[in-house]
C-alpha cells in the first residue's frame, strides 16, 4: 500500500464545496423585514457592523475550520473530524444568528406575516452548503477510518 506524506493535501470535494457554499449562503442576503426596507439580514450585514460583528463572527471561524480541514480530510481522520466539528459549529452559530435576525421581524396578528417576509437566496444556499459539508465530513471520517484498519 502506497503511503503519502501527512502534509500533502488530500481534499474532500464535498466538504470543501459545502464549506464554500455555506460561506456564500451566510454572506448572501437572507430576508428583509418588509418590502420597504432597503437592506437585508445576512452574515455580511452583521460582519460589517461598525461594532465589528461580535459573537456572530464565530460562524466564520467554524466555516474556516471546516474549509481548512477539508484540504486534508481524505488523509487524516483528525482532519476529517475537524471538518465535521467546523461544519456543526457553523451550523449552530448560523442558526443562532438567523434566529436572532427573525426575532427583529415585527409580530403581527397571525403567523401569515412570516410568509410575507421578502425572502432571498442566502438561507437555501447556506442550508445546502452545510448539508453537503456535513455529508462530506462524515464520509471522510468513515473513509479514513476504514482505510486505517
Amino acid at each position: 500500500m502506497k503511503t503519502t506524506p501527512a502534509w500533502r493535501p488530500a481534499p474532500d470535494a464535498a466538504l470543501l464545496i459545502g464549506s464554500l457554499l455555506a460561506t456564500a449562503g451566510y454572506l448572501l442576503p437572507w430576508f428583509k423585514q418588509s418590502r420597504s426596507y432597503g437592506w437585508s439580514y445576512s452574515g455580511w450585514a452583521y460582519a460589517s457592523l461598525s461594532s465589528g460583528g461580535g459573537w456572530t463572527l464565530w460562524t466564520f471561524v467554524f466555516l474556516a475550520v471546516a474549509l481548512v480541514a477539508g484540504v486534508w480530510a481524505h488523509h487524516s481522520v483528525a482532519a476529517a473530524m475537524w471538518g465535521v466539528v467546523g461544519t456543526v459549529g457553523a451550523g449552530l452559530f448560523s442558526a443562532a444568528v438567523v434566529a436572532a435576525s427573525f426575532s427583529h421581524v415585527e409580530e403581527r396578528g397571525s403567523l401569515n406575516y412570516l410568509a410575507e417576509v421578502p425572502f432571498h437566496i442566502g438561507l437555501p444556499v447556506l442550508a445546502a452548503g452545510l448539508g453537503l459539508a456535513l455529508a462530506g465530513g462524515i464520509r471522510a471520517v468513515v473513509h479514513t477510518t476504514l482505510r486505517e484498519t
